[in-house]
């Protein structure tokens, strides 16, 4: 009964620090614990090695998580910032290439998504990070801010290249368009979308006056529709697409023109100037997990190009 009363009385601290946008939080005492990493309400503002200092964006407060996802520091962005910094100097925590991939997640996805990904990657000699972001709480230009904050704090690396998932090439897309990308000293190399909504999303289309779906997704959710999405800047930097289909006209989801990958159509995926597309069998939800996708994103990342089957 005790536990219940001091969960429910830390409820209603969390809310009234929210309404008063209080950046501190003193309801927990700062003591390492674990977590989930951070899904849908926490937005990763600095990262260094495998490290992440996140900001709650209900509440305003900040942790700093590991590289095994255990909380070692809560509070403040200063404080936390300090506990990176010792972070660096005792545990070794820092980017071991100048040259780093970020990866963006989609709507309703976390940074897990791209483990296997990852590991390809890596095996490749790239550096990466898969960034964590609250999809459905904010809209696209908000989490676009985040990732810029986030480019803005790196240390230690030069060069830039991004590889994103559905809704995470539209943040990318309003990112290097921002206008401190615009000045920083980074340079953006390549860019890798996979299964991206770049004419907007004809499902987010019907479902934009569904009360339930516009809950769920707040503000993100408008950002899908073909008239918003096709308002993001085309990327400046060379970029490919792979598109999910079945390769039949046909596709997963009889709702959808054309061939598709259930969630988004091949047509949908396309954009003007893009230095290569291609598409792969696989399911929206699955494609970034399949073989081809990963060896094609690492050749694409590698030379700028896809490889493609003789005819």
């Amino acid at each position: 009964m005790f536990k219940a009363m001091f969960r429910k009385a830390g409820a209603i601290v969390l809310i009234v620090l929210a309404l008063f946008g209080a950046d501190t939080v003193v309801s927990e005492p700062n003591i390492p614990s674990p977590t989930l990493g951070g899904k849908q309400v926490w937005s990763d503002v600095h990262a260094l090695g495998a490290w992440r200092l996140q900001r709650n964006v209900l509440t305003g407060h900040h942790r700093l998580l590991d590289g095994d996802n255990w909380r070692q520091a809560w509070g403040t962005y200063d404080e936390c910032l300090a506990a990176l910094r010792d972070a660096k100097k005792t545990k070794g925590a820092t980017f071991q290439s100048p040259h780093l991939v970020i990866l963006v997640h989609g709507l309703g996805r976390s940074a897990g998504m791209f483990d296997g990904l990852k590991q390809t990657l890596r095996a490749g000699g790239f550096e990466t990070f898969a960034i964590n972001y609250p999809s459905t709480r904010q809209g696209v230009a908000a989490h676009a801010d985040d990732l810029a904050r986030l480019i803005e704090n790196l240390e230690g690396v030069k060069e830039v290249s991004f590889v994103t998932h559905s809704m995470g090439a539209l943040v990318v897309r309003e990112l290097l368009d921002h206008a401190s990308m615009q000045e920083t000293s980074i340079v953006f190399r390549r860019l890798v979308m996979i299964a991206p909504p770049n004419q907007g999303s004809a499902i987010a289309r019907l479902l934009q006056d569904n009360k339930v779906y516009g809950w769920l997704t707040t503000e993100t959710g408008r950002d899908l529709t073909p008239g918003k999405a096709k308002t993001f800047a085309v990327p400046d930097i060379d970029f490919a697409i792979i598109a999910g289909g079945r390769g039949d006209g046909v596709g997963f989801n009889p709702i959808l023109e054309g061939d598709d990958d259930g969630v988004v159509s091949v047509r949908e995926t396309r954009l003007q100037d893009s230095k290569d597309f291609l598409v792969i069998a696989s399911p929206h939800g699955l494609i970034d997990n399949h073989p081809l996708t990963q060896s094609q994103v690492l050749s694409f990342l590698k030379s700028g190009r896809f490889i493609h089957a003789p005819q």
